[in-house]
């Protein structure tokens, strides 16, 4: 069983475009993609995470060593991520005073975030148990757990950077840089948001 399986993002992916085409069908053409985007995001981070989260570190060594053919899987979950701040932009240019849509756009930037965070956890995780040394010391005795590797990645979506763990590979430095600039554009967009809302409401 992968845990980012190509089955999990088409499935995710279904739902995304099925809620935004019924939100469409009700009259509600401008929000639909904003929904879709939404109820995509909202699936597949649900889905990964219940798998995931409950494993120990055997059972996170375990799935992380079944993981290799997940790679294409995570390119497209990432480009799916960078597309849906293109939506939540455009549908901020175009909101003007529109509470709902402005609302909308803050969820959606926020779970697309959250989502290459996601992927970069997964990502750590491979690239930790094909290391020779792991490439990343947790200053810790027991084993990593797939909560450590979400500590990790989401401490570079907010900080742009590591914290109290060590890079120790250039494999793991290359994924820090490449999660630190795509978080920083992501930065950006949820700033962005958070100026439209404020000024939406204050209108």
């Amino acid at each position: 069983m992968r845990i980012l399986s190509a089955g999990k993002a088409l499935v995710s992916l279904l739902a995304g475009i099925v809620a935004g085409m019924l939100t469409a069908v009700l009259g509600a053409s401008g929000p639909a993609p904003l929904v879709g985007l939404i109820v995509g995001a909202a699936t597949v981070l649900a889905w990964v995470w219940m798998v995931s989260w409950p494993h120990d570190a055997a059972g996170t060594k375990a799935l992380a060593e079944r993981e290799t053919g997940s790679r294409g899987t995570d390119s497209a979950i990432l480009a799916a991520a960078v597309g849906g701040l293109a939506v939540v932009i455009s549908a901020i240019v175009n909101a003007s005073d529109n509470k709902a849509m402005v609302i909308l756009s803050v969820v959606a930037v926020v779970l697309s975030w959250a989502l290459v965070n996601t992927v970069f956890a997964f990502k750590y995780a491979r690239s930790y148990y094909f290391e020779t040394d792991g490439g990343i010391d947790f200053n810790q005795d027991a084993p990593p757990s797939y909560s450590d590797f979400a500590y990790l990645a989401f401490t570079v979506g907010m900080s742009y950077a590591i914290s109290d763990t060590n890079s120790t590979s250039t494999e793991i430095r290359r994924l820090v840089l490449a999660h630190a600039l795509l978080s920083y554009a992501f930065g950006t967009g949820i700033l962005a948001v958070a100026i439209n809302l404020l000024a939406s409401l204050g209108s």
